[in-house]
């Protein structure tokens, strides 16, 4: 678009235009991921194929519709992991996690999936569903199906009856949104312990940020030696991973012979940073691989979120520490307890403490246990 400057003589001499030049728009990027689980069953009992059976082709196709690609994957006898373009991507015999940041259409991929679950696995079915996010810095810049969480929540309503959904949070600070489903099904799986661990943190420490550039780092193996991030997976994970150019990074990690994961993705932009980590593992103690994530991103503010079922013991254990217990450096400003239809939810907000708040106590209090 062009402004135009118009000079005229009494005469009426010709007519000169100067185009005048639009400022350009500072660049963002919105590093909060949009999350999107789903677990699949049969309603003819089928329990012998997999959501792993879908060909490549059609998860090609059905990234294309939430505007991203796979970058590249790695997979071990139960679970099949995808590093996107956009954040991950896991798929195991019976559920889907998708993780997608920037301006993806997550959403509008579900009836997809629930297409191709049927069609290549049997599954005809979907037994539950989570999305979750966090409020967005620039909602405006969202397409219009995630420009808002009542938007998405009618869109969801409409695949799914009598699903609920939740604002956690101070509406003043930042916020957490939830979005669940569960169907009592006739042939139910096995019921396993499970359990999902997710940090969410923004204003990242500056000298952590260039930890996660080029300037820095060759590539994501280098990355993550580098910037500490193998500190914070269990030992004898596969990963794989990848630094963008000329920052960012994502990275997948999967506990061998288990469909247990974990991710990680980093937005190293200053006035926009952003980091998340999320994991089902039960390797080690979640609140211990809490603080080693802090450690390694010195967030300013963090968003933590744990879910657990009733048979989940690592679960339950750190959802009684989130509840019970500060993390040290940090000022827990809000902790909320939700019970869902399956499982149980605790969400919490922590700001970093000033300088003149810090205490020796709560620094050398590590909350380290044995596992």
């Amino acid at each position: 678009m062009s402004a135009t400057a118009t000079i005229c003589s009494e005469k009426n001499f010709a007519v000169q235009t100067h185009p005048v030049k639009a400022p350009d728009e500072e660049y963002f990027f919105e590093g909060a991921e949009k999350l999107l689980e789903l677990w699949f069953c049969s309603t003819k009992g089928i329990t012998d194929t997999s959501l792993r059976s879908i060909p490549r082709s059609e998860i090609d196709n059905m990234l294309d519709v939430a505007r991203c690609k796979i970058l590249h994957s790695k997979h071990n006898e139960s679970i099949d992991s995808y590093v996107l373009s956009e954040s991950s991507l896991f798929v195991s015999d019976n559920r889907v996690i998708l993780k997608t940041c920037g301006t993806t259409r997550l959403l509008a991929a579900l009836p997809v999936l629930m297409q191709l679950a049927g069609t290549y696995a049997g599954l005809d079915q979907v037994q539950s569903v989570y999305y979750s996010r966090k409020n967005f810095l620039r909602p405006d810049l969202q397409p219009n199906l995630h420009k808002n969480f009542d938007a998405e929540v009618e869109y969801l309503d409409s695949f799914f009856e009598d699903g609920h959904a939740y604002c956690l949070g101070s509406l003043k600070q930042d916020r957490w949104y939830l979005y669940t489903f569960h169907r009592e099904v006739e042939f139910p799986a096995n019921k396993q312990p499970d359990h999902t661990l997710e940090i969410l943190m923004s204003d990242l420490d500056e000298e952590v940020l260039h930890k996660f550039t080029k300037d820095f780092a060759v590539d994501g193996k280098d990355c993550f030696m580098r910037a500490g991030i193998d500190k914070i997976i269990p030992a004898g994970a596969d990963v794989h991973d990848e630094l963008f150019d000329p920052c960012g990074y994502s990275m997948n990690a999967y506990m061998n012979d288990t469909d247990q994961y974990a991710t990680i993705h980093v937005t190293p932009e200053k006035e926009f940073s952003f980091a998340s980590f999320e994991t089902n593992q039960d390797l080690v103690c979640l609140y211990s691989q809490t603080r080693k994530v802090l450690q390694c991103f010195r967030p300013n503010k963090i968003l933590m979120t744990v879910f657990a079922n009733d048979i989940s013991v690592k679960g339950k254990d750190a959802q009684q520490q989130l509840w019970d217990r500060e993390l040290p450096g940090y000022r827990r400003t809000n902790v909320q307890f939700v019970r869902l239809e399956t499982e149980t939810l605790v969400y919490a907000h922590f700001v970093r403490k000033a300088p003149h708040d810090l205490t020796s106590s709560s620094d050398e209090d590590d909350g380290e246990r044995s596992d």
